[in-house]
């Protein structure tokens, strides 16, 4: 027997079998602290929810559920794979909602189109959230219901510019009631996530965000110029010897790039700093840490992406490591050797494997590299290089089941996508 749709939860919940009186089990005592409104508050930042997680298994106790006007026949409840799937979405829109109506600047109002992707709709902050515990006893009629809910959930406020957490906090939340109410979930979560908001802590981060740097190794903020229609870098030379004897200073101009939603790889092409990934290693962010080869991290600004092409610039500080030429000129031969470098499950960190070029072909009427050299994932955004160390493409993916077949985005297209001119 599983808890009608139309009930206080949203999903289905388990019932095994017992029987008691709500009434008998009292609410727990727990705290309820306002949370701080940013009503007023000239916040230059802006925030995202990112989707709760729940760490909570299946056949957990989530206390117990009564039915009627008297409220008998109590029956325990269990967590079950259907509310493991939901809750942390019905958290994350609950959350969303409540910040919003508090004042909170969210993310995602810029002016990018269906097809093109503006940075500063990205948020300078994230929070988080881990839902740890959910019990209750209530009384159920269809809709609403009365009695007592409570949400544990571990809170998260995540800096983008720092790529770090930059306050943590549990909240409980509690709601009870006496009357017959069609939100009683909906109010214990509010009382968590205003317990999180009630700590100055919040607000003060976010204030100081206020077109602050990063503390350390931090992203310098791209000028105006630099986000104008064309940008001139100037290119780093080719290494003499080739890309076989040159491999340890190839591999030092690939970095492991972390973003809050995976990882993937990059490369520099200049000593200002400026390196080139996928756009969909970095989708959604406005900064990126990075993690050299000698395991030195830093933080890189996104300064310009193109999603139909997939192609993303960075800048970070780090100007003294090495950086990879580019090829101009003809195209390469079919049948040439080339390198793949990358960061395969993003912890074998600038691996380089060997291959050939496959073919130069057309998909879906976009120009890609073909190749057989190994990339997996991880190795997103890294280099494929010639035989001499030039960079050709920028590795995009391969098809899992099919060895050999794996796809890279041209260097030519790379740099006419994100409007780029880099002299040799």
């Amino acid at each position: 027997m599983t808890l009608p749709l139309h009930a206080t939860w949203p999903v289905a919940l388990a019932f095994v079998a017992g029987a008691a009186l709500a009434a008998d089990l009292p609410p727990p005592k727990v705290e309820t602290r306002p949370a701080i409104s940013a009503q007023g508050v000239d916040l230059k930042v802006t925030l995202s929810v990112d989707r709760i997680k729940v760490a909570m298994l299946q056949g957990d106790d989530m206390g117990g559920n009564a039915f009627g006007w008297f409220c008998g026949g109590r029956q325990p409840l269990v967590a079950n794979e259907n509310f493991l799937k939901a809750a942390g979405t019905y958290v994350t829109v609950t959350a969303t909602q409540e910040l919003k109506r508090l004042g909170y600047p969210l993310a995602g109002k810029g002016k990018a189109t269906a097809f093109d992707v503006d940075i500063n709709a990205a948020p300078d902050f994230r929070i988080g959230g881990i839902l740890t515990e959910l019990k209750q006893e209530i009384c159920t009629e269809p809709g609403k219901a009365e009695g007592w809910v409570l949400y544990k959930i571990d809170w998260a406020l995540f800096s983008e510019k720092q790529q770090k957490v930059v306050y943590q906090a549990t909240g409980e939340g509690l709601s009870v009631s006496k009357e017959k109410i069609p939100d009683l979930h909906k109010r214990a979560i509010l009382a968590s996530l205003g317990n999180f908001l009630s700590a100055p802590q919040v607000l003060e981060a976010l204030k100081a965000n206020d077109g602050e740097a990063p503390v350390a190794a931090a992203a310098v903020p791209a000028s105006a110029a630099q986000r104008a229609a064309t940008l001139a870098l100037k290119g780093a030379p080719v290494a003499s010897g080739g890309a076989p004897k040159n491999q340890a200073q190839l591999r030092n101009a690939v970095v492991t790039l972390e973003t809050a939603s995976g990882t993937g790889s990059g490369f520099f092409i200049d000593k200002d700093g400026h390196l080139l990934t996928n756009a969909h290693v970095v989708r959604g962010a406005k900064y990126a840490r990075i993690k050299l080869q000698n395991g030195d991290k830093a933080v890189a600004e996104i300064i310009k992406v193109n999603e139909q092409a997939d192609v993303a610039l960075l800048r970070t500080t780090l100007t003294d490591g090495d950086a990879l030429a580019l090829r101009s000129g003809p195209a390469l031969d079919v049948g040439a050797d080339v390198y793949a470098i990358g960061s395969p499950l993003g912890v074998l960190n600038n691996s380089m494997t060997r291959g050939v070029l496959s073919a130069d072909r057309v998909l879906q009427g976009k120009r890609v590299l073909q190749s057989d050299a190994a990339v997996t994932f991880g190795s997103s955004g890294g280099p494929l290089l010639d035989a001499d160390g030039r960079v050709i493409a920028i590795t995009q993916g391969g098809i899992p089941a099919a060895k050999g077949f794996n796809f890279f985005i041209p260097i030519d297209v790379a740099l006419k996508a994100l409007e780029l001119s880099v002299s040799p």
